[in-house]
This record gives C-alpha cells, structure tokens and sequence, in this order.
C-alpha cells in the first residue's frame, strides 16, 4: 500500500473555483437587479405622490371658481401623470422580474457549487482516514520492529 501524499489535493479543484467565481458575479448581477428595481419603485412612489397631490389639488379647485381652461389643464396633467405612472409600474414589474430571474440564477448555480463543495469535503475526509491509516500503519510497522530488535538485542545478552 502506498502511502497518500502530505497534501489534499482535489482533482476537481479548477471546476470548484470556476463554480465559485461564477455564484459571485450572479450574485453582483443581482445586487445590481435589486438596486435597480429598488430606484424603479422609489421613483414610482415619488410619481405616485405627486399624481395624489395633483389628485388633491384638482379636487379643491372643482370647488373653488376657476376658469374652465384651468380646470382642463389641470385634469390633462393629471391624465399624464397617470399614464406615466401606469409606465412605471410597468417598469417596476419588469425589474422585479428581472430580480427573480437573477435570483433563480443564483440558486443553480449556488447548488452546483454545493454539489462540488460536497464532493470535495467528502473527497478530502476519505484523504484524512487514509492518511491517518498509513501513519498508524507506519508507526506499528515502526514498533514491531524496534520491539524486533529489542527481542534480538535481549537474546544476545542472555546467550552472553
């Protein structure tokens, strides 16, 4: 039997790195997604706030004597504070679709590593007991023979 070399060395290594590297730049992709529909959604609540207080301001001035032309200009600037709000959200919804894409990206390719790190733990733990076997086989191989020795060495005094 051939005693295992000092050193774990994992074959798979270079695929396990690889793996690694590629959890951690999806990992920044979705950093980078959830930023992203985080300022699509604070921009649509700014928007949102201010189609209300335009809301709220139209509804004083059909209460207040204005000029008809007023009036009318006031409800086309909250019709296209509406349809821009419709577009945001439509853009929020496309970024938290975004996010959830990137997301189940990262949960592959986080459970192709695990399967490889798995793999890796298990390779080395059979590296440690067959390394630790081959020390205890050396060291009683060791043993029997000084106590080999020392059995000759005492027989050589008791025939002197």
């Amino acid at each position: 039997m051939t005693a295992p070399s000092s050193r774990f060395n994992f074959g798979l290594q270079r695929v396990l790195d690889l793996r690694q590297q590629r959890e951690q730049a999806i990992a920044g992709r979705l950093g980078a997604a959830s930023e992203a529909a985080a300022d699509a959604r604070a921009a649509m609540d700014a928007l949102a706030a201010v189609r209300q207080a335009s809301g709220a301001d139209l509804a004083r001035a059909h209460g207040s004597a204005l000029q008809v032309g007023t009036l009318h200009q006031k409800e086309r600037l909250i019709a296209s504070l509406d349809v821009h709000l419709d577009r945001q959200e439509q853009e929020v919804a496309i970024a938290d679709a975004q996010v959830d894409l990137v997301r189940s990206e990262l949960n592959v390719a986080m459970q192709a590593r695990r399967v490889i790190s798995r793999l890796r733990e298990k390779r080395e733990e059979e590296w440690r007991v067959s390394h630790v076997r081959a020390e205890r086989t050396a060291m009683d191989a060791l043993a029997i023979e000084r106590h080999a020795r020392q059995a000759d060495t005492d027989a050589q005094e008791t025939d002197a």
